[in-house]
């Protein structure tokens, strides 16, 4: 880290000396000769530890020495911001009326504490080059760490070795026949043993789902909320209520579930106290019910137990672990019948014993080792270098390992996660752009900061230390999350150099005063604003809590502003003037809008503004200055005005992203708006919109790879769609209509354009079939059609052979489908099918014949033909799947 670190730092002062020290301080030779000397100490110390990405430091002299280094390049970051905060904006002209009047420009207070300052750290610089020498600190690490392959393998799923006994006994627990009453079956273990991936694999087994249809699965955490899981079970019976009294919930579950057979996940308890709670509004209905229980503690289990004695998960005996570790660690042109050779196979069996039968340390492991040149010296090399002793903490070591052979700007990456809390679901896209605003990607080659940040994510996945939960219909990545292991790591290393500190209660400020990262994961009451812990050196405040309150004129220095959950109530907008990234869940602005778009105003470096799931009104008048925006992310409801898009009169030639405005007369005024890099659009057109209008201005828009049309698209589609020239790059688009309920769909050939790679059609009703237009579009990867179920006749949909020759994905939603027909030779490449309620449309026995289905998703308002279902789960037996007969439509 410490070398990415500097290299932005240094980035920092020479951009100041030249830009700032000449340009605009005329006569601030003086400054800008202290600034080239500190930027020389620097480059010396930044050309010694740069080798630290390519070895190992084991030494605690050589982590305290890097230690030194970063603190001292915050040091300097903190002195730059703060000068460009203080000094006056028009300082030329200040200094000519004053130069008769002072004599020596240092007596100027901003210009005289900065130069104390740099006077400082030079002195703290000085001190750590002599701790180097004093201590011989001549190298940084051993032998150099094997370098990884140059390209990155495909993300897939985890692999699962063993557990086929293990699960065979849980379902024969969770399916007893002769224990009608309900019962607790618990999985107990340690953390990394794989009880979450035993108790998903025990659920979608064909006899559960026969038994009980989809089963309810709560994830609950070290630290959880009673609310939240209660209002997460209700989701999942369809229970459609916006009361938030535990009570009243726990009443509607409790009817909902006294008239069914169920089968409840609790994956990862932590507390005795838990079930004490959920099993209060649990129906014993006397048919069989089950709750099934995964944690790392006995007790838990012991005081859940009503009829099963707890099941302690063995660890995978030394064939099982072998064969799993081989399956991350060798590359896939090199698995063959015969296995690694002899010399490696060895190596590989002294790597297996140091994993003591845990799968997560095994996973991290073999992809620890799939990352090394594929031969005996790379892994013997890595063997020799993991010296620890049995601890019993062999999971947690491996992981360190790991951790220790990223490159600098990937531990920074990593250390990001311990931002979360435990088991959240972290959407990527907003990840990776704080990566890129806190300035940890490096610059690279031919890639933009974007594309690079997405390949470290890649590549932590691919490591195994960052899990896939969701992927996009392109296969990059949607939702991920980190396993507790490796997040209880994240922490401990960020906490270490001050990277990050997590706030889980009020008292934990007092350790934040040196903090950079700050993620708060309580609630703060309304008398007790976040100002009161006030730390000047942050650069980045991330709100988990499901309420705080914010007084942005105490965070100077804020870059990234991430209001993940609950509410933040904001004050005083004076702050902040270096922040680049702004995400709000909810706005408490009443009365203060005004003052609130002036601050956006003002944010000359605001590159991303994230409003998604917050409620505003029109914000256009302020927003559209901030002339470094990126990514504007605004919210869409049919009850509130939607934001205009920019007049043609503004400057925006970064904006690559621009979601949810609506379309406004001011978009022609005079030709199109300086927008031309923007890829993402989502643009809102009520029915009184002129759609040629509307079309005119999509057909200048070049760049467009992904397009959002909300409102009146029906109308759009029929004025013109199919020759729009831009077309030519168009890969993803989503119509959403939002129109009458009584208008239809016709759709014909040439009305789409034929190089869609995806395509959603929402709240649309079809007169005729679509699927003989759609499976035409020979590009098209990824099909959702979603209706509104309003129609009364039903369709008849049939895929011909020889249709939708790419298409991966294929979701029908709340269509009123009777019958569906799939020829021979239909969807080739068809991965993913997901049929939800719609009509009585039963399984087409045809589904046998998509060879490449890997995931199958049915949930529909009728019994499903079972014997059908059971010979496709004969041939595929990792065919992952999810069925329901019992939604409520």
């Amino acid at each position: 880290m410490a070398e990415s670190l500097l290299t932005n730092v240094l980035g920092k002062l020479t951009e100041f000396a030249v830009e700032k020290a000449v340009k605009k301080f005329q006569s601030l030779y003086g400054i800008r000769g202290e600034v080239e000397s500190l930027s020389r100490e620097l480059t010396y110390i930044q050309a010694f530890i740069k080798d630290a990405d390519r070895k190992h430091i084991v030494e605690e002299r050589q982590l305290q020495w890097v230690k030194d280094v970063i603190d001292i390049a915050y040091q300097i970051e903190d002195a730059v911001d703060i000068f460009l905060l203080e000094c006056p904006p028009k300082l030329p002209g200040f200094m000519g009326r004053l130069q008769g009047l002072v004599k020596k420009t240092t007596q100027l207070s901003f210009l005289y504490k900065f130069q104390e300052e740099i006077k400082r750290i030079q002195g703290r610089i000085c001190e750590i080059k002599q701790f180097r020498e004093t201590y011989e600190i001549n190298t940084l690490g051993g032998d150099e760490i094997p370098q990884p392959h140059p390209s990155l393998l495909p993300i897939g799923d985890p692999e699962v070795v063993g557990f086929a006994r293990d699960g065979a006994n849980l379902v024969e627990y969770l399916l007893d026949d002769e224990n009608p009453s309900l019962a607790v079956v618990s999985i107990v273990g340690p953390g990394g043993l794989g009880k979450t991936t035993l108790a998903r694999k025990v659920c979608s087994s064909i006899e559960v789902i026969k038994t009980f249809g989809e089963p309810i699965w709560i994830t609950v955490s070290q630290k959880y909320d009673l609310l939240d899981i209660l209002i997460n079970i209700e989701k999942h019976l369809n229970i459609k209520s916006t009361d938030l009294d535990a009570n009243k919930i726990a009443q509607l579950i409790w009817n909902a579930l006294k008239e069914r057979r169920y089968l409840i996940v609790l994956d990862d308890v932590w507390t005795e106290k838990l079930w004490a709670e959920i099993s209060k509004v649990l129906p014993n209905t006397e048919n069989g019910s089950r709750v099934l229980i995964t944690t790392r503690i006995a007790n838990v289990a012991k005081g859940a137990d009503t009829g099963y004695d707890p099941y302690e998960l063995p660890a995978l005996d030394d064939e099982q672990s072998l064969e799993l570790f081989l399956k991350k660690a060798v590359p896939k042109k090199h698995q063959c019948p015969g296995g690694p050779t002899d010399d490696l196979k060895r190596l590989a069996i002294k790597f297996v014993a140091k994993c003591k039968g845990l799968p997560l340390a095994l996973v991290v492991l073999g992809s620890l080792l799939s990352k090394t040149p594929y031969n005996f010296h790379a892994w013997n090399t890595l063997l020799q270098s993991m010296s620890w002793q049995d601890t019993g903490n062999e999971c947690t070591e491996i992981i360190a390992t790991s951790y220790d052979h990223l490159s600098f700007a990937k531990k920074s990456c990593f250390m990001y996660f311990a931002a979360y809390p435990e088991d959240f679901e972290i959407e990527a896209k907003p990840l990776l752009r704080m990566w890129v605003a806190e300035q940890l990607i490096p610059h690279e080659e031919r890639r933009t900061l974007e594309e690079t940040s997405e390949c470290f994510l890649e590549d932590l996945v691919q490591r195994s230390m960052v899990q896939v939960s969701k992927k996009n219909p392109d296969g990059s990545i949607k939702y991920c999350r980190v396993h507790d292991v490796l997040r209880e790591l994240a922490v401990k290393k960020a906490k270490e150099i001050n990277f990050l500190m997590v706030c889980s209660k009020p008292n934990d400020w007092e350790q934040c005063s040196k903090a950079r990262r700050v993620a708060i994961h309580y609630s703060l009451e309304l008398n007790e604003p976040i100002c009161n812990y006030a730390n000047p050196h942050v650069r980045s405040l991330l709100f988990f809590g499901d309420s705080s309150k914010l007084d942005h004129s105490k965070y100077r220095v804020l870059r990234v502003l991430g209001n993940m959950r609950g509410e933040l109530k904001l004050q005083n907008f004076k702050g902040s003037p270096h922040l680049r990234y702004l995400q709000l869940q909810t706005i408490s602005i009443k009365d203060k809008e005004r003052e609130f778009g002036e601050w956006i105003k003002k944010m000359k470096y605001l590159e991303i503004l994230d409003l998604r799931k917050s409620l505003h009104s029109d914000l256009s008048e302020w927003i559209w200055q901030a002339e470094r925006l990126k990514h504007v992310l605004l919210s869409f409801s049919l009850l509130l005005v939607p934001t205009q898009g920019p007049p043609s009169s503004v400057n925006l030639r970064n904006l690559q992203s621009l979601r949810d405005v609506r379309w406004s007369e001011s978009w022609e005024a005079s030709g199109l708006p300086n927008i031309p890099e923007v890829r993402e659009l989502c643009i809102v057109v009520d029915r009184k919109a002129p759609k040629r209008d509307v079309v005119s201005l999509l057909d200048r828009l070049k760049q467009v790879v992904n397009l959002t049309m909300r409102g009146d698209v029906i109308d759009l589609l029929i004025t013109g769609m199919g020759r729009f020239p831009f077309y030519e790059n168009l890969r993803t688009l989503v119509l959403d209509h939002n129109g009458d309920s009584d208008d239809t769909l016709v759709l014909s050939d040439g009305m789409l354009p034929p190089h869609l790679i995806e395509l959603v059609l929402g709240n649309c009703e079809f007169e005729l079939d679509p699927m003989p237009v759609l499976e035409k579009l020979v590009c098209l990867k990824f099909l959702w059609i979603r209706g509104t179920k309003s129609k009364d006749d039903s369709l008849r949909i049939e895929c011909s052979a020889g249709g939708f020759k790419q298409l991966e994905w294929l979701v029908l939603e709340h269509l009123v489908i009777d019958q569906w027909e799939i020829e021979i030779g239909a969807m080739p490449m068809l991965k993913c099918l997901r049929v939800w309620a719609c009509g009585s449309v039963a399984i087409p026995p045809e589904v046998m014949n998509l060879h490449n289905l890997q995931h199958l998703d049915w949930q529909t308002a009728v019994a499903m033909n079972y014997d059908v279902l059971s010979d496709i789960l004969e041939q595929r037996p990792h065919l992952r799947q999810k069925f329901s007969y019992d939604l409520a439509i």
